[in-house]
């Protein structure tokens, strides 16, 4: 009988540290990790199929290295300032840690901020709201330069007239107004008078009869451009106005369409390390002066010979 009673007294103490290891076990590595795990906001503009891959990459990467939880938010094409306002209340109310977005409206995103009571750090990606906000992002104005600069060398080597027009649309992000400004400082600037014209976001496969260059300024204007240019080659024949295309953009559509020479030239920036900066300072909580100082952003310009070159292979054919 007693040594009955010594064998469930063994049993019993076996279960009872099987039973604390496990606790411990999930403890260290379950428990610990959703209490260490904080959640942060990513809120993003006019989603498009693949208009942030590279972005959402880069974030993605930060989260698992940095061990926090992000929730992207996407607006629709058509969403307003008001609307992202609304999902940046929202996430607050979430109790998020951080907001990491990009402006649909850098002016009426700006005034708004400016007038709430905000308990987190925000920082923007690749537009921003004004100088109140920390925005990490390439240089536009130099980007818009490059593409000038590549306008004019394609007129000095090809002879074409020297008429350029500007797509103008989302004219409301100040990433691009400022590629703008650095795109027709640079033309105006030119040595031979260049006659530039600037057309809305309504515009049709026609314009390509009347000009000898097409300039656009962000992703989702490029893909478009390139997508009617690429239409409208089956009605012009092999003799039809040719009319150049310098575009911005590292999306699936627009390399595509320079790898099939739809497009001339891209500028586009290195948005893997966009994203990666921006939830890494957002989590460490870096200042808007911090952030000035201490991050940099890329750009590079490519052309159909220069496509495959190892650093813009890396950072267009990544895997999303």
């Amino acid at each position: 009988m007693k040594k009955k009673r010594l064998q469930w007294k063994s049993l019993a103490l076996l279960l009872a540290a099987v039973t604390a290891l496990g606790g411990l076990y999930y403890y260290g590595v379950f428990a610990r990790k959703k209490e260490s795990s904080d959640v942060y906001s990513v809120i993003l503009y006019q989603n498009t199929e693949d208009e942030w891959g590279t972005l959402i990459q880069g974030i993605m990467q930060a989260e698992e290295d940095l061990n926090v939880d992000v929730n992207y938010i996407y607006l629709s094409e058509n969403d307003t300032a008001e609307d992202q306002i609304k999902e940046v209340n929202k996430e607050i109310r979430g109790k998020s840690s951080g907001i990491l977005m990009a402006a649909v409206n850098s002016r009426e995103i700006q005034e708004v901020l400016e007038n709430m009571m905000i308990s987190i750090p925000i920082i923007f990606v690749e537009t921003g709201a004004g100088d109140s906000f920390p925005v990490i992002r390439s240089d536009d104005y130099a980007m818009g330069k490059a593409l000038g600069e590549a306008v004019l060398q394609d007129m000095e080597q090809t002879g074409n007239p020297r008429k350029v027009t500007i797509i103008t649309e989302n004219m409301q992000r100040d990433s691009v107004s400022l590629r703008y400004k650095g795109l027709k400082d640079t033309l105006e600037q030119a040595e031979q008078s260049v006659l530039i014209s600037s057309l809305g976001g309504d515009f049709s496969a026609s314009l390509f009869d009347q000009i000898s260059y097409l300039v656009t300024l962000d992703k989702s204007t490029t893909e478009r451009a390139a997508a009617l240019w690429k239409e409208s080659s089956q009605t012009r024949g092999e003799n039809g106005n040719i009319c150049r295309i310098y575009g911005t953009g590292n999306t699936a559509q627009t390399v595509n369409a320079l790898d099939n020479e739809d497009i001339s030239m891209l500028v586009y920036q290195n948005e893997f390390n966009m994203g990666y900066q921006g939830l890494t300072c957002l989590v460490e909580n870096k200042k808007k002066e911090w952030i000035e100082k201490n991050t940099s952003i890329r750009y590079r310009t490519v052309t159909k010979k220069s496509l495959y070159e190892d650093e813009n292979e890396r950072l267009l054919f990544s895997d999303i």
